[in-house]
C-alpha cells in the first residue's frame, strides 16, 4: 500500500495519504476540499551499511584512522609483545586436544 503526497488546490496544503487500491482520498485533510492533486513524491531507497560507510567524507575516514593509530589499545598486534615463546619456558605443558 503506497503512501502518496497530495496538494490541495483550495488551500495549497500538502499531505500524505495511504492509498489502498485505486481509492483516492476524499479531500484535503486541512480544509476538506475535494480539489486535490497527487504530486510526485520522494521515495526512499535502502542501502547496505557497507555502501553508507564508503560514502563517508574522506576527512572523517582520515580522522578515524588517526584516532586508531594514536590509541595503543586499538592496535591488535600489541598482544604479540606479551607472548612468551615456547623456547623460553622450561615446561610448556601438555598439548591441547581439540
Amino acid at each position: 500500500m503506497p503512501i502518496h503526497v497530495y496538494e490541495c488546490d483550495a488551500c495549497a496544503c500538502r499531505f500524505e495519504a495511504l492509498v489502498r487500491g485505486d481509492r483516492e482520498p476524499a479531500g484535503c485533510t486541512e480544509c476538506g476540499s475535494p480539489q486535490i492533486e497527487r504530486m510526485i513524491s520522494p521515495f526512499a531507497i535502502t542501502r547496505r551499511e557497507v555502501d553508507q560507510i564508503r560514502d563517508l567524507d574522506p576527512k572523517y575516514k582520515q580522522m578515524v584512522d588517526d584516532l586508531i593509530a594514536s590509541t595503543p589499545d586499538a592496535e591488535p598486534m600489541r598482544h604479540l609483545d606479551r607472548l612468551t615463546s615456547f623456547d623460553e619456558v622450561d615446561d610448556p605443558g601438555d598439548p591441547i586436544e581439540f
